[in-house]
């Protein structure tokens, strides 16, 4: 048994030796050198009246990842901004470039949005994670940035099979939208980068990083061990929501009846998030702009309650900055 504990390990204890687990703490990803990439667009998955679907590729952490890129088939100056979707948990059997995202995102597409969803790195033609599988939360927040960063002024490349459309200079606006472990990303996004950006959560996973990986892995032994050696604060979301920017507007969104995502974790969450804004009242500071939103009965999906909650979500990103 104990031959075995050692070799279920070992990939865990090589790899903490070649790099420091702290620089993906709160502290070490703020510090991480994001860069911006070009996005390459490979190919034209499919065309519409509605959108323009292609599969593309851009780079983080100087690896591949791949997404999948939507435009509404409309006048590209009439576009009003892109919402960077990210995903929850999906199986990598049948995966495909654009699950878990695709559904919401015709209603926004219908609403003049473009959209961009990240397979992150395991899926799709996204090269393998460069560490412990474990740490894939941590992995998808830099995705995240590196991803915001190179829709800031893009460079899109076409392949030479790919069917061309003109495509925005730079998008007017650029919003967020995550659920369940895209959700963890996507507050890691805030967190770590302190960008008044747009957000809109749907359950997110807001428990902390290696509690969430105890959770829905039972890995428990690798997070005993994780724990020995990092102080559960330093990665922690909910202990450093003071580095989220003044006036950043947040629509977070909940079902009752989520068994995925329990609903205590996000009224804690937002019960830590008004507790920091009565500190920033105190001191002077902008607050943090949340809306919180419980749907009676809804699950996971916040189903059935789309007819309102995605309207509410494009409304939301049309009025907040």
């Amino acid at each position: 048994m104990k031959k075995m504990l050692i070799l279920l390990f070992l990939p865990y204890l090589l790899w903490a030796q070649e790099r420091n687990f702290n620089d993906f703490s709160i502290k070490g990803l703020q510090d991480y050198p994001y860069r911006e990439s070009p996005i390459t667009i490979q190919r034209l998955v499919f065309k519409n009246d509605l959108q323009y679907a292609y599969n593309v590729v851009y780079t983080s952490m100087g690896l591949t990842v791949s997404a999948r890129l939507s435009v509404p088939a409309i006048n590209p100056q009439n576009i009003k901004g892109i919402i960077i979707m990210l995903r929850g948990h999906q199986s990598q059997r049948g995966y495909y470039t654009g699950k878990g995202t695709e559904n919401p995102a015709r209603r926004y597409l219908q609403n003049g949005w473009a959209v961009i969803a990240p397979d992150f790195f395991g899926y799709g033609v996204s090269s393998p994670p460069p560490g412990p599988w474990e740490l894939h939360p941590l992995y998808s927040a830099i995705n995240a940035v590196e991803l915001y960063k190179s829709l800031l002024q893009p460079v899109f490349n076409f392949s030479s099979s790919a069917e061309r459309i003109t495509l925005p200079e730079a998008f007017k606006k650029i919003v967020l939208w995550g659920h369940s472990n895209g959700g963890q990303a996507a507050l890691h996004f805030l967190v770590v980068t302190g960008l008044p950006v747009s957000t809109v959560l749907w359950a997110p996973v807001s428990i902390p990083f290696p509690q969430n990986i105890a959770h829905f892995n039972r890995n428990l032994e690798w997070v005993r061990l994780f724990l020995e050696n990092h102080s559960e604060e330093d990665f922690s979301l909910i202990k450093h929501l003071d580095k989220i920017a003044p006036g950043t507007a947040i629509l977070l969104e909940q079902g009752s009846r989520d068994n995925a995502v329990p609903k205590s974790w996000n009224d804690a969450l937002s019960a830590a998030i008004n507790t920091e804004n009565t500190r920033r009242r105190q001191s002077g500071i902008g607050e943090i702009n949340l809306r919180y939103e419980v749907y009676a009965n809804a699950d996971h999906n916040l189903s059935p309650f789309w007819e309102t909650v995605l309207p509410g979500n494009v409304r939301f990103w049309e009025r907040n900055r």
